[in-house]
């Protein structure tokens, strides 16, 4: 990889790549063939690369720890850390690398065993990894939507790595994280349907009581307390900005008795769904 090519390739994808999509994306990626004794650094990066070794032998040092590597194994590089490798000089390697960045990319990689503890790695080369990271590399060639295709295979590669080099640390913070986001997603998608508590914990994989611990510590709230106030919220707009039967809107909020929902509704608001419209909807 010369430096000059791969500069080309951070200028094409950083400015508008990283402005559209500012969670996760790529910053650079491709392949090279490299001359005997070709080398990179030292140098650091401002965003996590990986690289994977398709043939030849070469060298990767970082934190001043030396690892030669072949074809079959990788390594990865963490951001504004002092790393250099270098190709061998009878059998240079030829790799692919992947460059992302993003306010999200750190927690996507410690979803990983991979690490400046631990930067090395073997891999499959007919593998889901190499056939992801493969597929964001064909997606830089695209002209039309080049950005939107770069950035779902990126996902794609980032849950095929993930998925192959799973972290072996416990992070309960992380994983509490997860699961309450997977649980609001769950409802923000579902609350127009008869849905329960116990539905979306099986859903999530884990346990209803541990569900709604989460909620009551992370937003003050019992799951069941959380889908009745969201969906009130709903009914409220619904009411003040359409001319929607009330039974209509019940349904539409995930109750199939009109009465029931008019009950909840009055629990909440202190106003019967009628008097609420009455009061808030706009008058011509």
């Amino acid at each position: 990889m010369s430096t000059n090519d791969e500069n080309h390739r951070v200028d094409d994808f950083s400015s508008l790549n990283r402005n559209a999509n500012l969670d996760i994306n790529v910053y650079t990626c491709g392949t090279e063939r490299c001359e005997p004794d070709h080398s990179y650094g030292p140098t650091v990066r401002s965003g996590y690369m990986l690289y994977f070794v398709l043939a030849g032998e070469g060298s990767y040092t970082v934190r001043n720890h030396f690892y030669a590597l072949k074809a079959g194994q990788g390594f990865i590089i963490e951001p504004h850390t002092l790393i250099r490798f270098e190709a061998d000089h009878r059998q240079p390697w030829t790799y692919l690398w992947i460059g992302f960045s993003g306010r999200a990319a750190e927690r996507y990689v410690q979803t990983t065993a991979l690490d400046n503890s631990s930067p090395t790695f073997s891999f499959n080369p007919d593998g889901p990894v190499i056939q992801a990271a493969q597929a964001v590399i064909a997606a830089s060639h695209t002209s039309r939507n080049r950005n939107l295709l770069m950035t779902g295979r990126l996902y794609e590669f980032l849950y095929q790595l993930s998925s192959t080099y799973p972290s072996l640390a416990v992070r309960t913070n992380l994983d509490q994280k997860e699961a309450l986001e997977s649980a609001l997603f769950y409802i923000t998608n579902n609350y127009g349907e008869d849905i329960s508590v116990s539905e979306i914990a099986d859903s999530l994989h884990i346990d209803r009581t541990y569900l709604h611990r989460l909620f009551v510590k992370h937003v003050g709230q019992s799951p069941q307390q959380y889908i009745k106030t969201y969906r009130m919220q709903h009914a409220t707009q619904l009411l003040t900005e359409t001319d929607y039967p009330i039974g209509v809107i019940a349904h539409a909020v995930g109750y199939q008795n009109p009465f029931s929902f008019s009950k909840a509704f009055s629990q909440e608001t202190g106003l019967s769904p009628r008097a609420y419209r009455k009061q808030h909807q706009p008058t011509e």
